[in-house]
């Protein structure tokens, strides 16, 4: 069914494809990404090199290659949030730019396709300031939390297993949207059809075909489109009942379409097997913690299907598995068949342990705190930092970590707080002061010493002599809570003692009662919080 179509005006522009994603750290000359399988022709060529070379499993991938494929080649690129980049067979992609800190505040990625088409596994974002953008010669759409394809040199088409796709033309304001189930297409203008095949990776090559083949305006090629959905449809039912009967004895096919992104479904894998060998058995392994029983259930030399399903979780240590594996024995002889796995970390039947965030200590002196960011294996999010309620920091992290916090003058409550890509939170607060090591004086009103000739009262009337004793604090910051104590003595006697939150202000002016004949000591002596000590005297001579 065509859900919508685009005016017409929207001739063959030059338009970008945004995705949002969970950004990682920024790097320095990074490495993006990293080729988790490959199959046939894969090369890569480093900017300002001439020479292409062959990329492998396990390389890395770095900012500014270009990576092509052959016929009948595929790569899969891992990235360091999760997602997932499959380049398809005779395509070409630039790694533009990747996890690059933009002028929002995010960090933005950016993948030009040259050539051909891609499909893409990319998770939910936490970090709405980020983006990722995938750059083609005919379309523009914003995704965010998606897995489908996208591509197109003369005609753009995207499809969708998961999410949201929001195509805008360059130079216009209108937009399409597509959701999970629906597939757009278009040369001089876009549509949009609901086809059972949308986002399949296998889908796209034939759609790809199609649309390169026809010079049919984008309406007409409607029902062409809705035919080969139909087509691949029973292709695949076709194909599975021809696995069944292709099966030898003490055989066994896989129909699960490789790879397999695993979300609150869990991961379900599909086949057939054939046996007569009552001894015969098939186990399901992911990881080193999850096997199946036998899933031979009839030894009985008769094709027979056979599911399992298993729940991929941090909880269990599976999630960061990228293949699981079915083996079947009979006899002494064996074989393995694998399937690739890409979970989606941010689905939160997956993606089930919050962050561990914790402030190991810190001080006061150099103003810093030693935090730790744990549970984020093969994880990504946001950690924050805040004091009194007001933000510091943010910063994506794709890995445990153990780092410094800047602490602000003075005194505050700090928050730490960490989210990984399923919105899973956790966060300390913690009371902690600033107060590094400066001079600062004490500054007394008039001379060091005062001589005050005072005449003796008549003899009926008291001998006492007030004075004022006037000082003034000068600590840099001009600000009480920074000190830890102020003493006041009196020819070694305490007059006057105050501490932390007593001390209001820096200006004083003391009332002292003098003794005559003799000299009168006064000792000042404040203590910061930072241990640092200042001292003044005042000496008054009464004669």
């Amino acid at each position: 069914m065509v859900k919508g179509l685009c005016s017409s005006k929207f001739a063959v522009v030059k338009l970008f494809v945004v995705v949002a994603l969970l950004p990682a750290l920024s790097f320095s000359a990074p490495a993006v990404g990293k080729v988790r399988s490959a199959l046939g022709s894969v090369e890569r060529i480093k900017a300002k090199q001439k020479n292409w070379s062959s990329l492998r499993v396990g390389a890395n991938v770095f900012q500014t290659d270009r990576v092509r494929t052959g016929m009948e080649s595929e790569v899969i690129l891992a990235l360091p949030d999760g997602s997932s980049i499959a380049i398809a067979e005779d395509a070409e992609v630039e790694m533009s730019q990747i996890f690059e800190p933009n002028s929002e505040g995010g960090y933005e990625t950016r993948l030009d396709i040259k050539k051909g088409h891609i499909n893409f596994a990319v998770p939910k974002v936490q970090n709405k300031k980020s983006k990722f953008l995938f750059k083609t010669g005919t379309a523009t759409a914003a995704i965010r939390g998606t897995e489908g394809y996208i591509g197109g040199e003369d005609v753009f088409f995207a499809g969708l297993k998961t999410g949201k796709l929001e195509i805008t033309p360059d130079g216009f304001n209108e937009s399409v949207s597509i959701v999970a189930g629906e597939t757009t297409f278009g040369r001089d203008s876009l549509v949009v059809v609901r086809l059972k095949s949308s986002g399949d990776a296998r889908f796209a090559k034939r759609i790809e075909k199609l649309l390169r083949s026809s010079t049919k305006p984008s309406r007409e090629l409607v029902k062409e489109v809705e035919k080969e959905d139909s087509t691949y449809q029973e292709n695949l039912k076709k194909e599975a009942l021809d696995k069944a009967k292709a099966l030898g004895e003490n055989d066994f096919a896989i129909t699960t379409a490789s790879p397999v992104e695993v979300c609150d479904q869990g991961l379900m894998i599909e086949g057939f097997y054939r046996t007569k060998d009552e001894g015969a058995s098939l186990i399901l392994s992911v990881g080193n913690s999850y096997q199946s029983a036998n899933l031979v259930r009839a030894p009985d030399g008769v094709a027979h299907s056979f599911s399992q399903k298993v729940l991929l979780t941090d909880e269990n240590g599976l999630w960061n598995v990228d293949k699981a594996n079915l083996t079947f024995r009979s006899g002494d002889n064996s074989s393995t068949k694998s399937i690739d796995i890409v979970v989606n970390k941010a689905c939160v039947d997956v993606n089930t342990k919050a962050p561990i965030v914790q402030i190991m200590s810190y001080d006061s002196l150099r103003c810093s705190a030693n935090y730790t960011v744990s549970n984020m294996e093969g994880d990504g999010g946001i950690v924050t930092i805040e004091a009194d309620g007001s933000r510091l920091s943010e910063e994506s992290i794709t890995k445990n970590i153990s780092s410094l916090m800047k602490l602000k003058s003075g005194r505050y409550d700090y928050v730490l707080r960490g989210v990984d890509q399923a919105g899973n939170q956790a966060e300390v607060t913690k009371t902690m002061g600033c107060y590094p090591k400066k001079h600062f004086s004490i500054n007394v009103v008039g001379k060091s010493k005062e001589v005050l000739r005072v005449p003796p009262p008549p003899k009926d009337i008291a001998d006492r002599i007030m004075e004022t004793l006037q000082f003034r604090i000068r600590i840099p910051e001009n600000n009480p809570e920074l000190l830890y104590k102020v003493v006041v003595k009196q020819n070694q006697k305490v007059i006057l003692e105050e501490t932390l939150s007593q001390i209001q202000n820096l200006d004083y002016q003391i009332p002292v009662e003098l003794n005559r004949g003799g000299s009168n000591v006064f000792d000042i002596r404040v203590t910061h919080k930072s241990g640092y000590t200042a001292k003044a005297k005042k000496v008054y001579e009464v004669r």
